[in-house]
């Protein structure tokens, strides 16, 4: 066995046990290479997920201030600078004031169900609670980590990002949620290219646009994928969906993994924001 795919396989192994020993994870686990390499995948599921709490402080921030959004949900915008987890605000979707106390960095790959769960059901609370009133802002960010297709949702979502993000940021929201809604079983297909043109296509987004973005900034566009998943392998998040929670003034942090129900993450604003 060559060196690399040794070293992969001892990776997953160890993966697998460390999530093992966590007692479960009600989020979608596997190895993959950023790059979009074939993974092996898990998933798996239990009424409880896997939380720690503690500061932490990474890297140096680099962050430019601006007024936060005004008007109404999804209160979708584009931010620069850099987080102190080293998490590159002008790369990424961002949802919520750029004065709130908290961030929250969330991983998460469309091909995953327990990240459908979080998009479609628990999400869209905190947006109306947490988001809507100043507390939280959110970073979208790619752990493509389940299959073939995963890869390219990413490249895609960032495609979209780019596309929308000046004139209206929203339609990124709305098409988030459109590729989550047509989300199929394992193995289906749902996710190919052709069915994810025809998602955005029906969004409203100019899929010649995408086409041009794929094909001229795929290389940029990895490597912002690359270093999205080296934050989250850095921080030692195992699968998706996964967030960490940050108080931008004291440094305390919070990570939780899964989909977990609303209570607890509205718990972990809180007690973040009290950090």
């Amino acid at each position: 066995m060559p060196e690399s795919q040794s070293k992969q396989t001892r990776r997953t192994l160890l993966r697998g046990a460390t999530l093992a020993l966590a007692g479960g994870l009600a989020g979608c686990t596997s190895i993959m290479d950023s790059d979009g390499s074939s993974p092996k995948s898990n998933q798996t599921s239990s009424p409880s997920g896997t939380t720690s709490t503690g500061t932490s402080m990474p890297g140096t921030a680099t962050e430019a201030p601006s007024d936060g959004p005004e008007g109404s949900f999804p209160f979708m915008h584009s931010a620069t600078g850099t987080t102190k987890f080293d998490v590159k605000l002008d790369q990424s979707p961002v949802m919520g004031s750029n004065d709130a106390p908290v961030d929250l960095y969330y991983w998460s790959d469309y091909l995953c169900p327990f990240c459908q769960t979080f998009a479609m059901k628990i999400h869209p609370q905190i947006a109306k609670s947490a988001i809507a009133d100043g507390t939280l802002r959110v970073v979208f960010l790619q752990l493509p980590n389940i299959g073939e297709n995963s890869f390219p949702a990413a490249l895609m979502a960032k495609c979209v990002w780019r596309q929308v993000a000046d004139d209206d940021p929203d339609l990124f929201w709305k098409w988030h949620h459109a590729v989550f809604e047509q989300q199929g079983e394992e193995g289906s297909g749902w996710a190919d290219i052709k069915n994810l043109y025809k998602i955005t296509e029906d969004v409203g987004i100019d899929t010649d646009a995408i086409t041009t973005c794929i094909e001229n900034r795929q290389d940029k566009i990895r490597k912002d994928i690359k270093a999205e998943v080296t934050v989250a392998d850095r921080e030692n998040i195992k699968g998706t969906p996964a967030f960490i929670f940050y108080n931008r003034k004291t440094g305390t942090s919070k990570k939780l993994a899964g989909a977990q129900p609303y209570a607890t993450f509205k718990q972990a604003i809180q007690t973040v924001k009290n950090g």
